[in-house]
């Protein structure tokens, strides 16, 4: 009974290393043998390793805020390639929307009862109020997602900058006859200040989600990155470097 005992302490403690491992290779974008070892030495082909339990995968996909190193990585987050695509989105979106629109807009009476009566939008308006609704107006949730599901740290930086951007879009594009449409008809002051108290802070929030489940992937299935690898194969021996047998 005894041994029984000392062979399942052993058992469990070997398990909660291999969560700790795990843990500690997706925080740090190493591989679990290189965490667990110091980061000396690697192995050419990494074996599986065992998942974490949920609990432990929830917990280590959480960050403390690091305000200080956040700011100074704030040159490598806002030239990454998703913040740069979902500003780019922000932007073509908000100038297709309003150049497409601008003319329909234009010829609505706001002061009948059904203004939109007879009113119908070609494929391109279509197309960009769609992604003009996902990445501008407010909360740019498409855009918060896109850069934190690809940001390497400081999330919730290049969110906030994001939201920033999507709110000046929002505005602008407020101004034009196209903006009417988003109001109504109704007086844009209302609008500019909800997408003001709602955009940037929004942004930060879902980028920040994002990326922690990201990280939550990547620690609830540690061998995802080892699918496809296959084991270096050993050496042969030429035949080459046999010496002839003598007769």
């Amino acid at each position: 009974m005894a041994r029984a005992k000392r062979t399942d302490r052993t058992e469990a403690r070997r398990r909660h290393r291999a969560e700790q491992a795990s843990v500690a290779a997706a925080e740090t974008g190493a591989e679990p043998e290189e965490a667990s070892s110091g980061g000396k030495g690697s192995r050419p082909a990494t074996p599986p390793q065992k998942r974490p339990s949920i609990t432990a995968a929830f917990r280590g996909a959480m960050r403390p805020l690091d305000l200080r190193g956040d700011l100074r990585a704030a040159p490598r987050v806002l030239t990454h390639w998703g913040f740069l695509a979902a500003i780019g989105i922000a932007v073509l979106s908000s100038i297709v929307f309003v150049v497409s629109t601008n003319e329909l807009a234009q010829t609505i009476d706001w002061s009948v009862a059904d203004p939109l009566a007879g009113k119908q939008l070609n494929t391109v308006s279509n197309l960009s109020y769609l992604a003009f609704s996902l990445f501008v107006a407010p909360p740019p949730a498409a855009g918060g997602f896109l850069i934190g599901f690809t940001a390497k740290r400081a999330s919730w930086l290049g969110g906030l900058v994001f939201g920033i951007v999507s709110t000046l879009c929002y505005i602008v594009v407020l101004q034009t006859p196209a903006g009417l449409l988003l109001t109504g008809g109704q007086p844009a002051g209302a609008a500019v200040v909800n997408a003001a108290a709602i955009s940037p802070i929004g942004a930060a929030l879902f980028a920040s989600v994002a990326a922690w489940y990201r990280r939550f992937l990547d620690l609830a299935n540690p061998n995802r990155g080892n699918r496809g690898q296959k084991p270096q194969a050993k050496p042969q021996q030429g035949r080459g470097n046999m010496k002839p047998a003598r007769r």
